[in-house]
């Protein structure tokens, strides 16, 4: 009895982790609907233009977490695997915890031949390139908005830091070991990284994706709330505040896909060129946005894995 169903959570679990993540994503989704106000403008050509980004935001993604993991772990996987994967990982953070979408996409690159020091070494190495990203892409922001000699400061010590992106992996490999070593865990122990080149490639990549969503960010705010501000620097502070707010967010272990923290920070930092009210606003209209379409997301490859699991159960013979 216990084995069957073992075997049946094992084989379904994925459906059930979606299941899940959805009864999360939905109830986020209607708590964040009721916060936003109807806005005052829509414009249709703004709206396709913010779709769009957004699927190619998905699609660099996709291909991003493709390469690193052919760089990392030497496998290859398809678009589709890779997109689901980084689905996974976008749903799993609304649920208590905010780990269950790495363990869900674990258990994904486990099936491909991966063991567990492995993944944890393709995911340490996915969030520094992607905390890394967002501190050069935010540095070289402030430079050029606040122009001040700190703000060229941090923004040199930014482009140099592309640099040494050998040293930054042992680094984070590093820390992890001690943590590991701290609680009496087995360490990585690993001394081979991503190349210098490939680093860079997979690091520009990440600070393309950084940008990406602050252009889908900037794209509501052309969409919902204005018709004739449409300037590069209004949209260079919002990838700015939609970078930090994100980057913030993530550090809010209590906070679920970091709700609530990155709204405040995203709205302190576009606070300097907008009404407080008018970027609140924003982070709540981006935060539904964002829902929205993780929510379908989800949906989407919850139903395609769902026919592949049913295709692949033999048929009983009566």
């Amino acid at each position: 009895m216990k084995t069957s169903i073992f075997n049946f959570v094992k084989k379904f679990w994925l459906i059930i982790f979606l299941i899940s993540s959805f009864v999360f994503l939905l109830h986020y989704f209607l708590e964040q609907a009721t916060l936003v106000s109807k806005p005052l403008y829509f414009s249709w050509h703004f709206f396709l233009l913010t779709v769009l980004v957004h699927i190619v935001f998905w699609i660099l993604s996709s291909f991003t977490w493709k390469y690193l993991l052919l760089m990392v772990s030497n496998v290859s996987i398809s678009p589709f695997q890779s997109f689901s994967q980084l689905v996974f990982v976008s749903i799993g953070k609304y649920m208590p915890g905010k780990v269950w979408g790495m363990v869900a996409r674990g258990t994904q690159l486990k099936e491909l031949g991966i063991d567990i020091k492995g993944i944890f070494l393709i995911t340490i190495q996915e969030q520094m390139l992607l905390l890394h990203a967002s501190a050069v892409v935010s540095a070289i922001l402030i430079g050029f908005l606040i122009e001040t000699t700190w703000a060229y400061g941090l923004m040199s010590v930014a482009v140099l830091s592309i640099l040494v992106g050998k040293h930054i992996q042992i680094l984070f490999i590093t820390l992890f070991d001690h943590l590991m070593s701290y609680l009496k865990k087995n360490k990585l122990n690993i001394k081979q990284t991503i190349t210098q080149r490939h680093y860079l490639s997979l690091l520009m990549a990440y600070m393309m994706i950084w940008i990406l969503a602050g252009c889908i960010f900037s794209g509501l705010y052309f969409t919902f709330m204005t018709q004739n501000e449409f300037s590069l620097k209004i949209i260079a502070w919002m990838i700015l505040a939609n970078t930090i707010g994100i980057t913030v967010g993530f550090f809010a272990l209590f906070a679920p896909a970091g709700i609530g923290v990155r709204e405040s920070v995203s709205s302190l930092v576009l606070s300097q060129v907008m009404p407080l009210e008018q970027a609140i606003f924003l982070s709540l209209l981006f935060r539904l946005w964002t829902v929205f379409t993780e929510l379908s997301s989800g949906i989407i490859v919850g139903y395609i894995l769902g026919k592949n699991i049913f295709k692949k159960q033999p048929i009983k013979s009566t």
